[in-house]
C-alpha cells in the first residue's frame, strides 16, 4: 500500500476522483450517495472525513489514512463537494464495467444495484442481522434481514 501512496504522490500523477469514490465503498461500506454527496467541510486533513447519513442510517467517518491523503491531494475545482465530477451514473457504469465480475453471487438478490456489490461482500460471511446493520451503518431492521445471504 505504501508503494501505491508513493506511485500515486509522483509528480505527474493525477489522482482520480473515481479511484478514490472506489476506495471508499470497499473500505467503508457505504452508499453510493454518501460519497458523491460528500463535501470540504466535513474533510479534516490527517483525520477524518465524515459522509453525511441517507435513509436514516448512522453517518460514516472515514478514518483511513491512505483515502485521507488521497483526497487532501485532489485538487478544488469545487466550491463545496469533494467529488463534483462523479455522478452516481458514472459511477453505477465503472462499478458496472470494472467489478461486476466480483459479485455475480448476489446477482439474483432483490434490488440489487452494483454499488451494492461492496456491501453485500463486506457481510457476506455475517448471520447475525444486528452487526450485518453495523457494518452497513444502517438502523432499519429490514436491512440485517435484507442484507443476510445465509
Amino acid at each position: 500500500m505504501k508503494s501505491l501512496l508513493k506511485f500515486l504522490s509522483t509528480p505527474n500523477i493525477e489522482i482520480s476522483e473515481m479511484a478514490i469514490c472506489i476506495e471508499v465503498l470497499k473500505v467503508e461500506n457505504c452508499r453510493a450517495s454518501e460519497i458523491l454527496s460528500a463535501t470540504w467541510n466535513n474533510f479534516y486533513p490527517d483525520q477524518f472525513l465524515i459522509l453525511e447519513a441517507r435513509k436514516n442510517s448512522s453517518n460514516v467517518i472515514v478514518r483511513d489514512r491512505f483515502i485521507l491523503s488521497l483526497i487532501s491531494q485532489l485538487p478544488r475545482t469545487h466550491a463545496t463537494k469533494i467529488f463534483p465530477n462523479i455522478t452516481y451514473s458514472k459511477l453505477y457504469h465503472h462499478c458496472k464495467t470494472y467489478y461486476s465480475h466480483l459479485f455475480t453471487k448476489f446477482k439474483k438478490r432483490k434490488n440489487f444495484k452494483v454499488t451494492h456489490g461492496f456491501r453485500y461482500s463486506a457481510v457476506e460471511q455475517v448471520a447475525n442481522e444486528t452487526k450485518i446493520r453495523d457494518i452497513l451503518h444502517h438502523r432499519s431492521i429490514k436491512s440485517g434481514k435484507y442484507y443476510k445471504l445465509n
